[in-house]
Formats: structure tokens, sequence, C-alpha cells
């Protein structure tokens, strides 16, 4: 369910990536990134760029690094938001290099897997295409991008090639969600490649932003502080939604917010760029000034220094920072300081990944290692899933009802008992021949 790659090859000759994202959470999935992949980059003609997520865009640089020159489609929204994270995790692989200088006992990588000035030649490398644009740029391949719903810019790709009409889902999102539009129904198609990251469950029914304000109502009266690891990109502003919402409801105190990632509060700046990849246009509805999605008592943390004196906050305020699986970025600085302390909570707000900071707080783990540094877990840990982005079993199940042929279909990006589970239910409902694709596994089709 990680490091999203998959090689189309024509009958032509040509070959493209259908997304190339790093391997997050477990270390041994980890050390995958720093194996080269199965085909030499330098012989491929293309990547189609799904979305901008680590795991399905993040090893873009490196496959430039190794020699691919060609063309990178994906929408607007999706080329301005990987920009944005790709610097990050550079800048991320470039400070773990100097702590690895400074602390060889902690086993950090000495050099990072990619720099910033490798990005800038997948920032070169970027095709911005509209949704329901038709390409045919690439011999043999032709290329339309529907809406997926997950995140600004996430995009369904419809693959025409020998004949064949080829859909992968990229990740698909929810149905109804406050910001993005549904995922888009698609009917036609011959083969099928469809993500199960939640195909063997169910979300929650209840209102996320109501099991949002339960756990800041419970926060402030431990008098404590609030930290929300957050996804920059999406997550982040939907949470700032919700507050907006439980505000104009009287649903909450006037709590400080701190919005401490200057990536989410760029990525703000993006979504105000992108009303066509959002259910209304921010700038008309909350004014062109507004830079929190409609949140009151927001301040946006950017230089170090301030955000450094968030440690200084003893309750009585939130500090919402990146990344959503405690993977990287500030919020481990946050934790690091938080976590000793039994007054403050820690509120995740969407899935933890094996292995990931994230998913051990969940667990109940009394102690953590942040920098290498043994941590003590005393405050209270907290968890909303409602905020997910990506579609649930029934939700996968609802897009695959769109589809009046009977595709062959491969789920991937999956746990195991995840893809299994719905290639299952895909079968029992629709009748659909739907196999979990294995690692390295080839398909004639």
């Amino acid at each position: 369910m990680t490091g999203s790659k998959h090689l189309l090859e024509t009958q032509a000759g040509t070959r493209v990536l259908l997304d190339c994202g790093l391997y997050q959470g477990l270390p041994d999935l980890e050390e995958r990134n720093w194996t080269p992949p199965p085909v030499d980059p330098r012989h491929l003609d293309a990547v189609f760029l799904s979305h901008a997520h680590l795991d399905h865009c993040g090893y873009l640089p490196a496959l430039c690094a190794q020699g691919f020159r060609g063309p990178i489609y994906c929408t607007a929204a999706t080329a301005d938001v990987a920009e944005l994270v790709l610097r990050d995790a550079a800048g991320l692989q470039e400070d773990e290099a100097r702590r690895a200088a400074r602390h060889p006992q902690r086993h950090l990588h000495a050099t990072p897997l990619y720099t910033d000035a490798d990005v800038d030649k997948v920032v070169n490398q970027f095709v911005r295409i509209a949704y329901g644009e038709q390409r045919s740029d690439v011999r043999s391949c032709g290329l339309c991008l529907r809406d997926a719903g997950h995140i600004l810019g996430s995009a369904i790709m419809e693959i025409t090639c020998d004949g064949r009409r080829l859909v992968f889902s990229g990740d698909l999102g929810r149905y109804g969600r406050p910001l993005l539009h549904d995922p888009t129904p698609i009917a036609h198609a011959d083969i099928v490649l469809c993500e199960s990251t939640y195909g063997d469950r169910l979300h929650p029914p209840n209102d996320p932003r109501d099991d949002l304000g339960n756990v800041i109502t419970m926060a402030m009266a431990r008098r404590g502080v609030l930290v929300i690891p957050s996804f920059a990109v999406g997550r982040t502003q939907e949470i700032l939604y919700a507050i907006a919402q439980l505000q104009a409801a009287a649903a909450m105190g006037d709590v400080p917010i701190y919005v401490d990632s200057p990536m989410a509060i760029a990525a703000d700046r993006i979504m105000e760029r992108h009303p066509e990849a959002l259910r209304f246009d921010l700038r008309a509805r909350f004014g062109p000034h507004d830079d929190s999605i409609g949140a009151r008592h927001v301040t946006n943390v950017e230089d170090a220094a301030d955000s450094r004196a968030l440690n200084d906050i003893a309750g009585g305020a939130m500090i919402i920072a990146s990344s959503g699986m405690a993977s990287g970025g500030r919020i481990l600085h946050h934790l690091r300081n938080r976590l000793p302390r039994p007054q403050d909570t820690i509120c995740f707000v969407g899935f933890q990944s094996p292995g990931t900071l994230g998913q051990q707080l969940l667990d109940g783990r009394k102690e953590v290692r942040i920098f290498g540094i043994p941590v003590p877990v005393r405050a209270a840990i907290a968890h909303v899933d409602g905020f997910s982005a990506h579609a649930d079993r029934e939700e996968l199940l609802r897009w695959f009802g769109g589809f009046v042929d009977r595709p062959r279909t491969f789920i991937v990006h999956a746990d195991p008992a995840a893809a299994g589970a719905l290639a299952a239910a895909v079968a029992a409902r629709y009748g659909l021949v739907a196999t979990p694709a294995q690692p390295l596994e080839t398909a004639e089709v």
C-alpha cells in the first residue's frame, strides 16, 4: 500500500510508468527506496501521475537523477502540489544526512536519496493537462484524466493503447466531502487497476466534525495542548474547514490555533489558485485575504524560531503540524516535546500505515523513538478516523458500479487483506474477474 509504480508496455514498445511513489512505513519498505527500480529510467517514454502524495510521486526526483528525461503528465494542481511536497521531501532527506554526519550511531542515511536540484529536473518535465482533455502526445498511448476526488488535482487515468482501454484509479476519494468533488464515474474499460487502501473496512458513519469537536473539548478540559499531526495537503485544509464550521455553530470555544507547517500554508495558497478542482471557490466564499479556510483565531507559523516558541505554551491551544503519520517534519519536534506531558493530547486524523510512529502511538506504545532518542508516552492519544481521504469498501464498490463493461480487474496499492477483500466483493457484486496484484507481477492484457 505504498511505493505506487506500474509499468505499461505497448505492442509498439512504448513504456509508460503509472505513478512513481516512495515506499513509506516499515523500515524494510523504506529501504527499498535505495534499490534501483527494476526498469531502467533511461528507457521510459513518459510518466503518468495520478496525484501528489509522496507514495505516488515521491520517487520522481530519484528517477530523473537516474536518467529519466521524458514528460510527466498530470493536472496543473498536481504539478503545483507535487513541487511543494517533493521539495519538502528533499529538504527532510538533506536534514537527515546532516544529522547522520553529527550522530553516526543513529544509523541514519548519510546521503540523501535526492536533493532540491533533482526536484528542479522534475518540475521542468511536468506537462499540465486539464480534466477531460484528450492527449495523444506519447506514441501509441492516449490519455485522459478524470477527477478522483482524493486530494487537490488527483486524477483517474483513462489510457488507450493497442485498441484497449485501461483505467487506473490512482487513489479514489470519498463521496459528499465538503471541499472536493466526488470520484468521477467511468463507464468503459477493458482493464482496471484499482487501489484498495480501505478495501476491507468501512469509515464510521458519524460526522468527523463532531468527533473532532469532542476531542477539542476533552483536550481543553485537560488544560493542556492539543497536537494534531496532519497531512499538509488536503487534510489540514479539511480540518480547518471543520473547525470553521464548529466555530460557526458555537460548538467550540475561542481556542488559539497554530498551523505549524509551511507546506500546509503553501498548500492553502495552491488551493486558492485551483477552483477547478474544488466544490467552490475559496476566495469567493471566504474573501481574498482569508488564509485559513474560514477558521478564526488561526496563526500561521512559518519561521523555525516561532515554531520552537510553541514549546512554551502550557495549555489551552491547538497545534496542527505535518506530517499526518508523524513520519517527518515539524510534528516530530512537537511530539518529542509533548508526548511526555500527561496534560497534553495527540489526535491522529487519518489512517496510520504499519510501522509509522503514528501507528505505534495508536497501538499504545509507552515509549517511542524520535530522532533516534527514546521518548516516554504520557500524553493522551486520540483518533478521529472519518477525515480519511480514501474511499472505503462501499465507496470503492460504488465507483465500480459505474462501469457498463465487464473489465478485467487488478486490485493494487493495498495490504494483502484489503486487496483480497475488495477483489472478492467486486466479484460477488458485479461478477467481474478481480485479482489482487503481486509485486513485480507481469500481466498480458
